[in-house]
């Protein structure tokens, strides 16, 4: 049930559902399915799109497994418990940051290493991997830099928002939303995006705390874009999506995952790019049966089908944004059924969007949006793969017959790999990125794609293979991989990483920066 991009006024409940999808997810979750996939490498399918009949053959109902998928939490300790799959190494959780107790706001301060290096990432000839920042930030989400590129802007999970100097390692507090933030499992402060035409002008997307009651497990929490202006009394705050006073929700979320995601602008500098997920439960197969604390119409498909764009909400989607914060601002959802577009990017030149879609039970992919409307098949697809828990769900405005026996019309991936298949032909040859430490292929509960992002031609010391390339990192796996569209086959980049890539982005001199949640530092990788 694909459709074209449907135009929505400004704030109004239409919107209200880009969030739900953010999954590097809040829990480990320890159970196996039954069945596992074969450890081989993934190969394309020959194929744009799904048919029906492959839906039609699967609507009897299945057992009900809890998600195998390993997700890490990136608020609790078991996230600095995650076990090293490629190295025993690193099978050490690493040291936790030493935070400053207290910054306020406007203070700057050092933030050098303070502890002995990890081991260098294994990485191509003649590339480099150093620490830019690190003892001050705690537990960054999300990278931007100015226009000039002398200075990259933190957001941290919890709220803070650091500005930081790119020729010395001082970051000066410049925001702290900490009391606006719900930070807790995957929801906090997770999106940002200085405006490319004004440095004093930053984006933020950030999950709010429920109404009443502590922000913590299952309970009702919202999504907030904001504007942050920089000024000499301080940073003020406009609320844009949803506006200040507005008695709408642009984002509704129950559960502790698959909320709000990235902000990417567009070509032109004055578009906005905002993604979230379904809103669903993480762990088990959700069609609006568990609850109905968002309130959405019984009427109409809920949990997970969220995502395909019939309910009043804008989850599992993303929306383009143009003229934020304006009098002319309007809206548009531009893709759907993504389950967790946690992060994604724009190939530069282009609006063109690549998607890291967080996966359940077998795939991860890269979905690629060309033009407005497509719709990217969860909960009915999964990957290359039709969803057998949802084939039966039920479709409450027709009469309880399966939603996914009727669905048409979504788009295949770009590129996907199964939980239990290596990334690309390096990783098998080496039995790295993912590799069980007793060998025998990747260990299914050890994937996510957490990162995404494109290097430009502006570098003038990386080989020419490794510019206008797309790259994507995995927390668990500790990978990167990069490949360069249309060209769909991937070949790693980095592995052996010492946390955890949750943000990817080219900055000064092209190099490729990123955040990493696991060891709270922002890193830059360097070719000479």
């Amino acid at each position: 049930m694909s459709r074209g991009f449907r135009e929505v006024a400004c704030g109004g409940r239409e919107l209200a559902a880009i969030a739900r999808r953010q999954s590097y997810h809040s829990t480990i979750h320890n159970s196996r399915i039954a069945m596992r996939l074969q450890q081989s490498l993934v190969v394309r399918p020959p194929v744009s799109s799904y048919s029906t009949r492959e839906l039609e053959d699967k609507v009897t109902p299945r057992i009900i497994w809890r998600a195998t998928q390993t997700r890490v939490m990136v608020v609790l300790a078991a996230l600095l418990m995650v076990v090293r799959f490629s190295d025993a190494a690193h099978a050490r959780p690493p040291e936790p940051p030493a935070v400053p107790g207290s910054v306020a706001v406007g203070q700057s301060i050092t933030c050098q290493p303070t502890s002995t290096p990890r081991p260098q990432p294994i990485l191509p000839k003649g590339f480099t991997e150093r620490v830019m920042y690190s003892g001050c930030l705690n537990q960054p989400t999300a990278i931007s830099f100015n226009s000039s590129q002398t200075r990259v802007f933190v957001a941290e999970k919890g709220g803070r928002i650091w500005n930081c100097d790119l020729s010395t390692p001082t970051c000066t507090l410049i925001a702290d939303l900490s009391s606006e933030v719900c930070n807790d499992g995957d929801r906090g402060l997770l999106g940002l995006a200085v405006d490319p035409l004004n440095d004093g002008k930053i984006y933020v997307l950030y999950t709010t705390p429920p109404a009443t009651g502590a922000c913590s497990g299952n309970v009702v929490t919202h999504g907030q874009l904001s504007l942050l202006t920089a000024s000499g009394a301080g940073t003020g705050e406009t609320k844009i999506l949803p506006p200040a006073g507005s008695g709408n929700q642009t984002w509704c979320f129950f559960y502790g995952s698959h909320s709000i995601g990235g902000l990417v602008f567009g070509s032109d500098n004055r578009t906005l790019y905002v993604s979230a997920g379904d809103g669903a439960s993480f762990d088990q197969v959700d069609y609006g049966q568990l609850d109905t604390a968002c309130g959405d119409r019984t009427n109409l498909p809920q949990g997970a089908f969220r995502s395909q764009g019939v309910s009043p909400y804008s989850d599992g989607a993303i929306l383009r944004i143009t003229n934020p914060g304006t009098t002319t601002q309007s809206v548009a959802v531009v893709a759907q059924g993504l389950r967790n577009p946690f992060r994604f990017a724009r190939l530069p030149g282009t609006d063109e969007l690549y998607i890291g879609n967080v996966g359940w039970n077998s795939w991860e992919a890269i979905d690629h949006v060309t033009v407005a409307g497509q719709d990217f098949g969860w909960p009915c697809y999964e990957g290359w793969s039709p969803s057998n828990n949802f084939a039966a769900a039920p479709e409450p405005d027709y009469q309880n017959t399966g939603y996914c026996g009727k669905f048409v019309g979504a788009t295949a991936p770009f590129f996907a790999y199964a939980h239990t298949s290596y990334v690309s032909v390096d990783d098998s040859h080496g039995k790295t990125c993912g590799a069980k430490p007793s060998g025998g292929g990747p260990d299914q509960n050890g994937s996510v794609i957490s990162a995404i992002g494109f290097t430009d031609d502006t570098s003038t010391t990386y080989p020419a293979q490794f510019k206008n390339a797309l790259y994507f990192g995995d927390l668990l796996r500790q990978c990167i991989w990069t490949m360069q569209p249309p060209n769909n086959v991937p070949q790693t980049f980095a592995k052996g990483l010492p946390g955890g890539p949750v943000d990817l982005k080219a900055g000064q001199d092209g190099d490729l920066f990123y955040a990493d949640l696991v060891t709270s530092t922002i890193r830059r990788i360097t070719h000479k």
